[in-house]
């Protein structure tokens, strides 16, 4: 037998292998480019089975050529409906379940094949080669599960010609069904021509299934470069990560820069392929010794998460806060780590501003604390100033009033017992004739110090003009101010006044009121105040008259 060359199905398969490095090498590899890659690949099975026949007579070589070529044919259709329904559904991945149901009849048109050479059921050879071929009964069961999947994947094609948002990809389905058209009629004239005598006017020109594969191919790649099918994601996915502030850089398992998007390029611009500077990147730390437990981490505990914040020095300072999160397999084992730096200069600056702010109003509070201190003591001085004798230091009048109005209303309403003590200092006009005023002051000043100390806190002390003062005595009764008069009296006797004048010896006149439980009929308390104080200078004025140094009780 001659051996002759079978062009046809050699330049097929070779066209075949181009179309199919094209697209692997010209697009991203995702689920949906895998997909098409199964299917590519068992495309190429039957031109590749095809010419090989022609290159040998030997008849194993033949069955095994023959039988790579319906394998190839057996998965074309399975791949073409996994193709079809991620094409028109939008999937880009199909179940592990759904896919492995979807390969059953695939798989038992691949047995048919297989064990053709036991039954001889599915091919024979004529005059021992398999370059003609005649086929069996299981040879149309295989084509009718081929024929399932084409219908199936066709079916779904159109229908998903009939959705509302069918637009998007209506020519992608147009020329993959054209394509399948294509195929389906020259594996049918092959077909036909193999195995009747319906078109003796076609003979046996052999390679028509492998035309018809091609064509379909072409039709496939027209589509998928044409409407950039499998770009479209890769793109949006590109243009959604070059869009975000937040730089991303992908390192593999050995610290080895993968890829960045845009923003990540902004904070690390090391190439790819080119160790990522972690080193260098740390120089910036805010917290330099933080920043060397940092790197310590980073070599050492591969699967721990890391979070620092840096400074890279570009025309201006920028703050960057860096985080290295690990990434794993689906098995578990670690295969690199995504670093994202996020630019947080303006909120560090607003950080910043804020201390600023935070110390300008503690500063401002701590004046406004000074201030208000000093506004207490100022008022405390007001007030002392307001309330009491400047020269004396005891109440003053005014002060006095307001005191003993309020006091004895409510003594008044309690029937709490209470004395006033009125007194005045005896001669004190010849003192200030001899002495001068100076010296009398300091009468005054002597004399009432020396009864404040005698007194309770609770005791009303105060000047009530000139020479006189007047003491209230609350919860005291009468036999108690007597005694309290006397003894306070015979104190002020006994006391020596040093002045720059001489010594000065005083005594001082008393008239002693004292209420014991006694009410007051009239409705106007400062009426009974002006009465109480009239009757204890009533009897101070007695106290004067019979001979002073002496004490009157009202």
């Amino acid at each position: 037998m001659v051996l002759e060359f079978n062009w046809v199905d050699f330049l097929a398969f070779v066209i075949l292998n181009i179309l199919f490095l094209y697209v692997l090498f010209a697009n991203e590899i995702r689920q949906l480019h895998k997909v098409y890659i199964f299917f590519h690949f068992a495309m190429m099975l039957w031109p590749f089975g095809q010419f090989s026949i022609s290159m040998t007579t030997v008849p194993v070589y033949h069955w095994i050529y023959v039988n790579i070529s319906f394998l190839g044919i057996a998965f074309l259709g399975y791949g073409w409906l996994l193709f079809s329904i991620m094409l028109t559904r939008g999937r880009t991945n199909v179940r592990a379940l759904g896919a492995g149901l979807l390969a059953v009849p695939a798989i038992a048109a691949a047995l048919m094949v297989t064990l053709n050479p036991v039954h001889r059921q599915f091919v024979s050879a004529v005059d021992g080669m398999y370059a003609q071929r005649s086929y069996g009964p299981l040879f149309w069961y295989f084509a009718g599960i081929c024929m399932f999947y084409v219908v199936i994947g066709a079916v779904i094609m159109l229908r998903a010609l009939q959705r509302p948002a069918a637009y998007t990809y209506r020519t992608q389905v147009v020329l993959f069904l054209a394509g399948q058209s294509l195929l389906l009629g020259f594996a049918a004239l092959d077909t036909i021509s193999n195995t009747t005598d319906w078109l003796p006017w076609l003979g046996h020109p052999g390679g028509l299934t492998s035309i018809g594969i091609l064509a379909s191919d072409i039709c496939i790649v027209i589509a998928i470069r044409k409407q950039n099918m499998f770009r479209v994601i890769s793109l949006a996915l590109r243009e959604v990560v070059d869009s975000m502030d937040t730089g991303f850089v992908i390192l593999d398992d050995r610290h080895v820069v993968l890829d960045h998007n845009a923003a990540g390029r902004r904070f690390c611009r090391t190439p790819v392929g080119q160790p990522f500077p972690i080193d260098k990147l740390l120089e910036g730390a805010i917290e330099p010794q933080f920043g060397r437990s940092f790197l310590q981490a980073y070599y050492q505990e591969k699967g721990k998460f890391l979070q620092t914040e840096i400074v890279i020095r570009d025309k201006a300072p920028v703050n960057v806060s860096m985080r290295i999160s690990p990434v794993y397999s689906d098995n578990g084992a670690f295969v690199g780590r995504i670093v994202t730096f996020q630019d947080v200069t303006e909120w560090r600056n607003m950080v910043h501003e804020l201390h600023d702010r935070n110390e300008d109003l503690v500063h401002r509070n701590m004046e406004l604390t000074q201030i208000q201190e000093e506004l207490s003591i100022a008022n405390r001085k007001l007030e002392q100033l307001a309330t009491t004798d400047p020269l004396t230091g005891c109440f003053n009048r005014r002060y006095l009033y307001q005191m003993l109005e309020h006091q004895l209303a409510v003594e008044h309403r309690y029937r709490v017992p209470f004395s006033i003590i009125l007194f005045d200092v005896d001669y004190f006009k010849q003192i200030n004739d001899q002495f001068g005023h100076h010296v009398g002051d300091e009468v005054l000043k002597h004399t009432a110090s020396l009864i404040r100390e005698r007194l309770r806190d609770t005791d009303i002390f105060a000047r009530y003009g000139g020479e006189e003062f007047i003491i209230h005595l609350p919860h005291t009764v009468k036999s108690d101010a007597l005694r309290l008069a006397e003894e306070l009296r015979g104190l002020v006797e006994s006391q020596i006044v040093h002045t720059d004048r001489g010594d000065v010896r005083i005594t001082v006149s008393m008239g002693v009121i004292s209420m014991e439980g006694r009410t007051y009929e009239g409705g106007n308390p400062r009426q009974w105040l002006f009465d109480l104080l009239r009757e204890a200078d009533n009897a101070l004025y007695e106290a004067k008259h019979s001979g002073r140094n002496r004490i009157v009780s009202a």
